[in-house]
């Protein structure tokens, strides 16, 4: 207890130190100079930071053109609102600097206060109000495949050719990110004849802890792709199951869990991907089998290719969210995500398949 209350004291007299500073300083880059110096001073590590602005307002446009055709492009942004720092309504007026062709939809809930949604409207965004459902799935999966899926068949209706479905608490800052997505899928493209009916690759962003060796893990942050082939991957069953969240229920005996039990408990990206793959395939893929459908079907894309924010469970450490270092090290192979780098060396066969790779995931844990 009395650990807890110093902690307590010690937060707080930090919490109210850097509000001071702030105010005295104007300056926030010259404070944050100083902490990274004396930080690398004091620290075996070298400290490093990026600042991303809460509003649209600074944006500066550039002058450069594009190709790009009004309304070939939509943006789905899809679950409950983001009202911290009105999240969602800032990111609605970054797009619209970002992406000015571009159509955007918010797919939500109809229990959504009506000042939301007329703010919204006000955006100049398309809204589809959706039912709320009574069988939320495993981790609340069948959320995210009512949201998603009812806004890329209105971005379908309204004629994109291409979407990028997003979470309403993340936010994608580079500009021309349409035309280098875009341009991915053109550079690498598909048999037209596939088994699974897509037009072109799926492009996800690259993942946290443990994607490396776990089947079917895309993460679910942001897809983009032709409407068409989004409107497939999220055109798939809901989860019977009703559990908000099972990672209490579901720990091992050393009250861990495992790369095991990810794959019998998908989380909700492994399991989207599981039900797509399953419209078309009998059974679960190997890990060999995995890396083939990633490399001839799919694109996985850095976060900072994009520059894009989560805005959940205060990620300011990016380096171990997606286990590049957790500080001084790197981080062993159950725990590697799939980098941009790893993902081009896996579609080109760079990687030697070995069978240890199958059972990797059975070392993959967190507490």
């Amino acid at each position: 207890m009395k650990m807890q209350l110093v902690k307590s004291i010690l937060r707080k007299f930090f919490s109210c130190t850097i509000s001071l500073m702030i105010r005295l300083c104007r300056n926030e880059k010259v404070m944050l100079d100083i902490f990274s110096r004396n930080f690398e001073k004091y620290s075996d590590n070298y400290f490093c930071y990026k600042l991303r602005p809460k509003k649209a307002d600074y944006f500066i446009p550039s002058n450069i053109k594009t190709t790009t055709i009004s309304g070939e492009f939509a943006i789905v942004l899809q679950g409950v609102i983001e009202m911290r720092d009105e999240f969602t309504f800032e990111t609605i007026k970054l797009y619209r600097k970002l992406f000015p062709g571009a159509i955007i939809i918010v797919s939500t809930w109809d229990y959504t206060d009506p000042s939301i949604v007329q703010t919204l409207e006000l955006l100049g965004c398309e809204v589809v109000l959706n039912k709320d459902i009574p069988v939320c799935g495993l981790g609340n999966v069948n959320y995210q495949i009512c949201t998603s899926l009812a806004g890329l068949k209105r971005a379908k209706e309204l004629g994109a050719e291409f979407a990028l479905k997003n979470r309403s608490d993340l936010r994608v800052y580079r500009e021309f990110a349409f035309e280098y997505l875009k341009s991915l899928v053109e550079l690498n493209t598909i048999s037209s004849s596939n088994a699974y009916g897509l037009k072109g690759r799926i492009i996800t962003q690259a993942g946290n802890w443990g994607q490396m060796f776990n089947p079917m893990w895309l993460q679910d942050f942001l897809y983009f792709g032709y409407t068409d082939d989004l409107i497939n991957l999220f055109d798939i069953p809901y989860d019977d199951r009703n559990i908000h969240c099972y990672r209490k229920e579901n720990l091992d005996a050393k009250r861990v869990l495992t790369g095991e039990t990810l794959a019998k408990w998908p989380a909700s990206e492994i399991n989207i991907t599981k039900r797509f793959i399953q419209k078309y395939h009998n059974s679960d893929l190997s890990l060999k089998d995995w890396w083939n459908f990633l490399g001839e079907y799919c694109y996985i894309v850095d976060s900072e290719d994009l520059l894009t924010l989560w805005n959940k469970y205060g990620l300011n450490d990016l380096g171990q969210f997606y286990c590049e270092y957790d500080g001084k090290h790197n981080y062993r192979d159950p725990f590697r995500h799939i980098s941009s780098s790893d993902f081009i060396n896996i579609m080109n066969h760079k990687y030697i398949y070995e069978e240890w790779m199958e059972n990797e995931k059975a070392n993959y844990t967190i507490g």
